[in-house]
């Protein structure tokens, strides 16, 4: 059952492929999946497992007492998951570990860090200025530590000693979004090194969430959400990797939907880790690639080109893009973000991304809204 021209119940073989465009498309879905293209060699096989599926239901069930079980009315009632107990081994493990690490404050912490990786020096004056004074890392750490805390630049002035004009200044010349981000890709980068970090994964998976805050004073970007805040408020749009280094922010408005802001930071990923998927969830939302739609990398780095066309359909579920490496050169390319679509899904707004020279290929974005939770 279905309403044509619904952005909810449309028919459902609206957002599958139609039989010519699955022709072009076979071999290549078919080879990332590690499946046969021929059919009457897969189907006994998928046959053959649903049979074995069925009949590990029917022993569950004819127990009354497992996970799944029917009720006295006969409906199927699935139990929820329960808490593994973590072994006494662990704990004992985690709690020598935990003593092993140094209480170290943030201050110090900071100073380490620049020791190893020099990210103080991403900080650049706005005016070109070289000359440094010897007390400009500490000024500089002093302001990072009071912007990213609750104390603020007169907090930590009254805290720390140093004058609040100076640090004032400082931050006024220095910390700036393109300096943050500088120094934040040089600390990926540098984490994306550490023989322990590989134990975490290869750094190819990536995901993002908006992160809501209160602010005080009057913002540009800050809306009232009742919801989440008692006057106004932001939303912080991040992207952390599987490695656990967060690799793009982004301060958007906490009214607008989060999926238009999905593909930002990928497309202008300029650190070192090899992003391959992402995963996040789309609120309602369709996110549309094109088949080799190129996801590039910011400063010359190796453009990344999707493999068969993913089309995810409406609904608060979780959409994984995978892509695959190409060998071509491009530069920055950037999508730009479409409007929610009102009409229905087969007829979403796409969007465009702006190509550089060196880039053959275009990125197309398309978003809608909608409510069923399904994936092909």
């Amino acid at each position: 059952m279905f309403v044509p021209g619904s952005r909810r119940y449309d028919n459902p073989a609206a957002y599958l492929f139609k039989p010519a465009q699955w022709e072009t498309h076979r071999r290549e879905f078919c080879r990332l999946v590690g499946k046969s293209p021929d059919v009457s060699q897969v189907l006994p096989l998928v046959m053959d497992e649903l049979d074995e599926a069925l009949t590990d239901l029917e022993e569950v069930l004819g127990r009354g007492d497992g996970p799944v079980r029917l009720n006295d009315d006969g409906e199927l009632v699935i139990s929820p998951l329960t808490a593994e107990d973590i072994p006494s081994e662990a704990e004992d493990l985690h709690a020598e570990l935990e003593r092993m690490l140094p209480n170290v404050s943030i201050a110090s912490l900071l100073v380490e860090m620049d020791q190893h990786t020099g990210f103080l020096d991403c900080f650049v004056h706005a005016g070109g200025k070289q000359a440094r004074s010897p007390q400009f890392k500490r000024n500089l750490i002093a302001c990072l530590i009071g912007l990213s805390t609750n104390l603020g630049l007169h907090g930590m002035a009254a805290s720390c000693g140093i004058p609040y004009d100076v640090l004032a200044w400082t931050a006024e010349w220095y910390i700036r979004e393109e300096t943050l981000r500088e120094a934040n890709i040089c600390l990926v980068n540098y984490h994306h090194k550490l023989p322990v970090t590989a134990m975490f994964g290869s750094g190819t998976l990536s995901s993002s969430d908006g992160q809501r805050f209160p602010t005080r004073g009057r913002l540009i970007t800050a809306r009232h959400l009742n919801k989440y805040f008692v006057s106004e408020g932001i939303s912080t749009y991040t992207h952390v990797s599987g490695q656990h280094s967060t690799f793009g922010t982004k301060v958007i408005v906490a009214t607008h939907r989060e999926t238009h802001y999905v593909l930002d930071e990928i497309l202008g990923n300029a650190t070192d880790l090899p992003i391959t998927e992402h995963a996040t969830d789309t609120h309602g939302d369709v996110v549309t690639w094109t088949p080799h739609a190129p996801l590039a990398r910011m400063g010359g780095q190796m453009c990344r080109q999707t493999g068969p066309f993913r089309r995810w359909l409406c609904g608060s579920c979780t959409i994984v893009a995978r892509t695959a490496r190409i060998g071509s050169n491009c530069s920055t390319t950037r999508a730009s973000r479409s409007k929610s679509s009102r009409g229905s899904c087969a007829s979403s707004v796409r969007g465009t991304a702006r190509r550089t020279p060196s880039c053959r290929t275009r990125t197309t974005f398309g978003t809608c809204g909608g409510s069923s939770a399904s994936a092909v």
